[in-house]
């Protein structure tokens, strides 16, 4: 379309071209099943070289108040049954590892960054009390998840704090792997919580601390590698008490997850915490726990532009029982369709704690 301006005596003709917003995406829904009964779970998925999905889950049927361990789960099938592959903590005495981040690095081996808690002794009911964060170990498994090598050196954030993993252990343009880590300062109010990257530059060996994503209050944080130094970040915001109720924030870097800036808040209070995929056709999936009730689920949002603009919700699972649920993460597989695990306390396919997991297909414009 030509169009002319006349401005001081000058004239300006231009072209203006009209580009119409394509159809919105849409989650077509395959099947979904409970894959693990009786685990609080807070799956991290990952794929392997051979096309498995592996997820790594908290090993106890209740919120992170027994002894326990991070367990690796894998399915063969693309998500459909899943079985125990191994261990890939080692818990001591009244302490549980259950903070964790999961990944494959470039070699194949499966990676798994774990922290957790100490508990005082169990009262008179059974109940147990957390009583002080354990350092996270780093462990590495070249055998897809049975056998383990468990190290123990990983970094205190810059206040020297105890750090707790999260999310997804990506690997960089320049090959060393970077996993999400944050800490929280409780004794200040309110309190801050800073995130950071923390760096392994020999395959998950041993781990330094990086750069800081967000402050003062970036909890639950994720990171996705975007290809050259282009990274995204989704994290868990705290906020002040009451103001905003814990929603999602994408932070970007253009400089290999060293320095970042806030992007986005695609979702509103009470949708958290986060998982980042990158898909086979270039754009980034989110999804998130939606704790919003009285409905209680998992939705995703799709950006096309690396994380700037994201597309209308997408609903992946419901009937969940309470907000002790959501926690989901993500894989594709070659064929395209989508593996999303979570977790729940109950839900109307089972009635106890479990990690669910519904196979889906990404496709556009309304249902037929």
């Amino acid at each position: 379309m030509l169009r002319k301006f006349i401005c001081h005596g000058f004239t300006f003709i231009f072209t203006a071209i009209l580009v119409e917003a394509g159809p919105e995406p849409r989650a077509e829904i395959l099947e979904h099943v409970v894959a693990v009964k009786d685990v609080c779970a807070w799956p991290k998925l990952a794929l392997t070289p051979k096309g498995e999905v592996i997820a790594a889950i908290y090993n106890r049927p209740t919120h992170g108040v027994q002894p326990g361990d991070v367990e690796i789960h894998a399915s063969t099938d693309g998500g459909r049954t899943w079985a125990k592959r191994g261990t890939a903590t080692r818990h001591e005495g009244e302490t549980a590892r259950f903070n964790h981040a999961v990944g494959v690095s470039s070699r194949g081996e499966i990676l798994v960054v774990s922290g957790g808690w100490s508990y005082h002794p169990t009262d008179a009911k059974g109940a147990a009390k957390k009583k002080k964060l354990l350092r996270p170990t780093a462990s590495r498994s070249a055998d897809g998840g049975r056998t383990w090598t468990i190290s123990g050196k990983f970094p205190d954030g810059a206040d020297g704090m105890t750090l707790v993993p999260f999310g997804n252990i990506e690997t960089g343009a320049d090959g060393a792997l970077r996993v999400a880590a944050y800490s929280y300062n409780t004794a200040v109010s309110p309190r801050v919580d800073v995130a950071y990257t923390a760096v392994s530059v020999d395959q998950g060996a041993s781990w330094t601390l990086g750069g800081v994503i967000g402050r003062p209050a970036a909890n639950e944080t994720d990171v996705l590698h975007l290809g050259g130094g282009k990274w995204l970040a989704a994290a868990r915001n705290l906020g002040r008490t009451g103001e905003r109720g814990h929603s999602t924030d994408i932070y970007a870097s253009d400089d290999d997850a060293n320095s970042w800036r806030l992007l986005a808040t695609p979702t509103v209070g009470n949708q958290h915490p986060a998982d980042l995929l990158k898909l086979a056709d270039g754009r980034v999936l989110l999804t998130y726990g939606d704790r919003r009730g009285p409905k209680f689920g998992v939705s995703g949002h799709i950006s096309a532009d690396g994380g700037r603009t994201w597309s209308a919700p997408l609903k992946l699972a419901t009937g969940f029982g309470s907000r002790d649920s959501g926690y989901p993460s993500s894989v594709q597989l070659a064929d395209g369709l989508i593996v999303t695990g979570y977790y729940a306390s109950m839900s109307t396919l089972y009635a106890g704690y479990q990690m669910g997991v519904v196979r889906w297909r990404l496709a556009e414009g309304p249902a037929p």
